[in-house]
């Protein structure tokens, strides 16, 4: 993606926020539907960028109301002697740390455990803060139209319970610093994994970007 996308994904963001900030505020049903139109002109510009058909973009804006604030990915990196858990994505059949979007009503480290459990069958104990990471700063692709924050945490795994059915994942396996399989970088990028492997080793601050 050149750096004109980057600035016309900015600008889209920007619009959609607006869209959905002023949806709350405003009582007025003409602003309401000016905010609307906005927010539909948002979807449609990403579209366009992207040259996509427009009903994959509306599934693609994750769906949300209220003051527009960045999402919350959580992600965990488990590690096993010297070697990082990672599990095998069916959307993709690429391969990333467990997690996922944060829930309401968990706290990030009861969300990023539950992640860990749902997609892999491990079972976390405790996690430590490594990284909180500003998605849109980073070569993560695809680009998305909403702002996220990606919360990365450490951890040990203290046993494995039996999942008959994994949803989102086909696999969960330990991999060495030097074997790493194709990554799904919508979800991780090998940097992630390195800064991971520093903690892992010598603990290390916090890192914010």
């Amino acid at each position: 993606m050149n750096e004109s996308d980057q600035q016309w994904i900015q600008w889209i963001r920007e619009l959609r926020a607006m869209s959905q900030n002023g949806l709350v505020h405003t009582k007025n049903p003409f602003d309401i539907e000016r905010y609307e139109r906005l927010g539909a002109l948002a979807r449609e510009m990403f579209a366009a960028i992207g040259d996509v058909p427009l009903e994959k973009i509306e599934d693609f804006f994750v769906p949300d109301s209220g003051y527009c604030t960045p999402k919350v990915d959580l992600r965990a990196g488990v590690f096993e002697d010297d070697r990082i858990l990672l599990v095998h994505e069916k959307s993709d059949n690429k391969w990333s740390m467990p997690g996922g979007w944060a829930d309401v009503n968990e706290t990030p480290s009861q969300g990023v455990k539950r992640e860990i459990v749902e997609e892999s069958g491990y079972i976390v104990d405790e996690v430590e803060l490594v990284s909180v990471i500003d998605r849109s700063a980073h070569p993560y692709t695809p680009r998305y139209p909403h702002h996220v924050y990606k919360l990365f945490f450490y951890g040990l795994p203290a046993g494995r319970t039996e999942i008959s059915h994994l949803h989102e994942t086909a696999d969960a396996r330990f991999f060495g610093f030097d074997e790493l399989p194709e990554l799904s970088e919508t979800r991780v990028l090998r940097q992630d994994i390195d800064r991971l492997f520093e903690y892992h080793r010598e603990k290390q601050h916090v890192y914010v970007d």
